[in-house]
Formats: structure tokens, C-alpha cells, sequence
């Protein structure tokens, strides 16, 4: 009995640090700190209550707090190219590159142990990075890393009494970079691209994918012509690397006008 409460003592002392830790990383001092408890608690720790309804609450202010700033700052840009604007600020890839680049992983409380090996993983391989990705990398971000920024998002809209500009004042800073128009428009979405350009030129593309031996191989056709292939361990990133293959061997135009506008494309993915 008395390891146990030396055990809920640790914890508690640990989660106090935490706070404190995160509070510093935001420079914003909760009113309610049991709202961050809460943000900083995995589902798998189950002593006490987790982050999981606070995600959900930050997931929708992230997201309206982002369409907002990009209707503010773009005012000439059509609502495709500000939904592909809030698109990237909030994907998970994004996401999990905060929650590294901040720190908010290590003051996460779990009983997970893989946890901490994927993100261990992922973090080696995003350190490698040499500039800003938006579509993901060698290895998918751990969907953990995510939801802790979102959860975290959500504390704060809470203890702000749910004041949306309030609470961009306070985490806007933490998703520095914001994705831009200008960012987009050097770096496309590739496989949105080889759709648009192919339509552009009356062209049909298919992408067929099979898994084998725990790799993915997209294949992709155009006008049932075998354009090129390439394999990875995550399904979206063989998409990715044959999508960005393929437009090498095409003339690549920005999906992004001068004017802001976007096209769209019809897709056919099997």
C-alpha cells in the first residue's frame, strides 16, 4: 500500500513538472491546470482521465481558428485554395512535427511502451529533414503526436472560456510555420498535381497499389499506359514518391495561379 502511494506521489509530482513545462512552452498560465492534465493524458494511462474529448474540442478550434486566419490574410484567394490551406496547417504530418519541434511529446503521461518506440523512430527521421515537409516523410507520423497538439489546443480554448482569438494568440505561435499559399505553390501536393495536369491534357490516371511483403508498390497509369512505380512501407508515401516520379517525366505547372485560384480534378484511384 505504501509503494502505491509513493507511486500516485511520483505521478503527481511528475504531472506538476509537466504543467509547468508546457505552460513555459505556450507562455500562458492555465487557470483551470487540470484541463492541461487532462490535455497531457493518454488513453492508455488510466488512473486518470484522458486528453481524448479535449482532442476532439481542439481538432474543431484548430480548425475554424485556421480557416479564419487564411480568410483574414488571402482575401483574393478562392475558398479550393483556403481549404487546401487549412488542409496542411492541421494534418497530422504538421501536427506531429509541432509536438516534436515544441517538446509537448515527453510531458505526455502513458503506460505504452511502443509509444515511445514509433516516436522515438519518427523523431530520428524528421530531425533528418532538411527543409519544411507538408506531405509526410520516409515514415507516417504516429497519430499520438497529433492528437497531443490538438488536446492541448483544446485545453486552452477551454480555460479561455472558449474565446477562438484568444486562444490563436496563445498556440498561434506554436504552429509556426503556417503552411502558405506561396509554400504550397513551391511545394505542390504531387499526386493532386499529376491529376490536375493530366486533365489539363484530356488524359485518364489510374494508381493501382499492391502490398507485399509488408511494402506498398503504387503503379501509376495514364491512358492505361504503365508510367511508373515505386514502393515504400506506408501506402500514402508510395503514392507520394510514383505521383512525384511521374511529373518528372511531365511538364509540372503550380496547381496555384497568380490570381489564387485552383483547379480540380477528377480521380481515379484503384
Amino acid at each position: 500500500m505504501e509503494m502505491l502511494k509513493n507511486d500516485d506521489e511520483d505521478d503527481c509530482l511528475e504531472m506538476l513538472e509537466a504543467i509547468k513545462s508546457v505552460e513555459q512552452i505556450l507562455n500562458y498560465k492555465f487557470k483551470d491546470q487540470k484541463l492541461l492534465e487532462k490535455a497531457l493524458t493518454h488513453p492508455s494511462y488510466t488512473k486518470s482521465e484522458s486528453y481524448e474529448r479535449l482532442e476532439i474540442v481542439g481538432d474543431a478550434a484548430l480548425g475554424l481558428a485556421i480557416i479564419n486566419f487564411a480568410y483574414l490574410a488571402y482575401p483574393h484567394h478562392d475558398p479550393g485554395v483556403l481549404s487546401i490551406i487549412r488542409s496542411a496547417n492541421i494534418s497530422t504530418e504538421k501536427l506531429a512535427r509541432v509536438a516534436i519541434s515544441s517538446g509537448l511529446y515527453k510531458y505526455v503521461r502513458h503506460n505504452s511502451p511502443s509509444l515511445d518506440h514509433k516516436v522515438k523512430k519518427f523523431t530520428e527521421l524528421v530531425q533528418q529533414e532538411e527543409d519544411i515537409t507538408i506531405y509526410g516523410g520516409e515514415m507516417k507520423a504516429p497519430k499520438v503526436l497529433a492528437d497531443i497538439v490538438e488536446s492541448v489546443i483544446g485545453a486552452v480554448y477551454e480555460d479561455l472560456c472558449f474565446d477562438l482569438k484568444a486562444t490563436w494568440l496563445v498556440v498561434g505561435g506554436l504552429l509556426e510555420p503556417i503552411i502558405t499559399p506561396q509554400m504550397l505553390q513551391k511545394k505542390p501536393q504531387p499526386v493532386s498535381q499529376l491529376f490536375e495536369l493530366c486533365q489539363k491534357n484530356g488524359q485518364q490516371v489510374d494508381i493501382k497499389q499492391t502490398r507485399e511483403n509488408d511494402k506498398t508498390t503504387a503503379s501509376i497509369y495514364i491512358d492505361n499506359k504503365l508510367i511508373v512505380s515505386a514502393s515504400s512501407d506506408q501506402k500514402d508515401n508510395a503514392k507520394l514518391h510514383a505521383a512525384t516520379a511521374a511529373l518528372e517525366k511531365m511538364d509540372i505547372r503550380s496547381s496555384f495561379s497568380e490570381n489564387g485560384k485552383i483547379g480540380t480534378a477528377k480521380r481515379k484511384a484503384i
